[in-house]
């Protein structure tokens, strides 16, 4: 995205079209491309069988890069050069990227709480084989962490008289918001069992787009009907109760949990990657706005 949205400060071309002269086609594509992304994840759910696993949750995540590499192509093809953005668009798209910072920066903390969780209940597993009575004492299920408060969203889209690009530019930021911070959601109520900070997330003033209705709609029923972490993190704290009613080393369950942990450690080593990559991304999109406001005000 970054270097799409360096390419985008060499145009000349006067961009205070009215929306009548820039054609709406490009938004429509955008969104298409948007309902398209989204559409494998909502085929996922009503199968059923990969809700909230890791893989679900990965493949979630993997929408947020191409969304910002979609909006850098836009912006090229509507000719709206941030070098030639509205206070109003440089506002918007700020307020948006620092919100996302701060999700990713929670996204991080649950990653590193679960990790640690992982890492811990490994010990007690390597325990079981020398002192198996001190290894069950220190096994524990892997909990919640609570790793977003007070979330304030970006600033409120209040109503006035946007017109041209600018108008395009805001209707494509209002898509990337809604679907963005839904995502985020998504992957925080995976990880920390709880839906309160999709609802949290979603009552800061997004709009939730058309493109995402039908899969908001179909989640929101899921976690009505299922509850819990994620999949295979579910299926590590079972293991643990196994082995902590058995109160002894059980060797065939025991290498089962470790089977089980392997999987949890591959699957968040993913989502790690990809949550750092994000942030590194997302994060050079924004300083090159603001460097490029920068050279423009000197």
């Amino acid at each position: 995205m970054i270097l799409q949205l360096s390419s985008l400060r060499f145009s000349n071309h006067n961009n205070h079209h009215r929306m009548s002269e820039v054609s709406l086609s490009p938004l429509q594509a955008f969104r298409s491309i948007v309902t398209g992304n989204l559409h494998p994840l909502l085929e996922s759910l009503k199968l059923g069988s990969d809700f909230l696993s890791l893989k679900w949750i990965h493949e979630c995540f993997q929408v947020l890069p191409i969304l910002n590499n979609e909006f850098a192509k836009l912006m090229a093809e509507i000719d709206y050069p941030v070098s030639s953005w509205e206070a109003g668009s440089i506002d918007e798209y700020l307020d948006y990227t620092m919100s996302i910072l701060e999700l990713l920066n929670a996204i991080n903390s649950s990653l590193s709480h679960l990790n640690q969780a992982r890492v811990s209940l490994s010990h007690a597993l390597s325990l079981m084989e020398s002192t198996p009575a001190m290894g069950v004492e220190r096994m524990r299920e892997i909990t919640l962490h609570d790793s977003i408060k007070g979330f304030k969203g970006s600033g409120g889209d209040e109503e006035r008289n946007r017109k041209g690009k600018e108008r395009i530019f805001h209707e494509a930021i209002l898509v990337m918001k809604g679907t963005a911070f839904w995502v985020c959601g998504v992957v925080l109520y995976g990880l920390r069992s709880d839906v309160w900070p999709l609802m949290e997330i979603m009552k800061s003033g997004v709009v939730v787009d058309c493109c995402l209705m039908p899969l908001d709609s179909i989640f929101r029923n899921k976690i009505i009907e299922k509850r819990g972490l994620v999949k295979e993190v579910e299926d590590v704290n079972e293991t643990v109760r196994m082995i902590v009613s058995k109160g002894i080393g059980d060797f065939d369950v025991a290498m089962e949990l470790k089977r089980r942990l392997e999987m949890v450690r591959n699957g968040l080593k993913g989502l790690k990657e990809e949550e750092e990559g994000l942030f590194a991304e997302v994060m050079a999109a924004r300083n090159e706005v603001l460097e490029t406001l920068r050279r423009k005000n000197k």
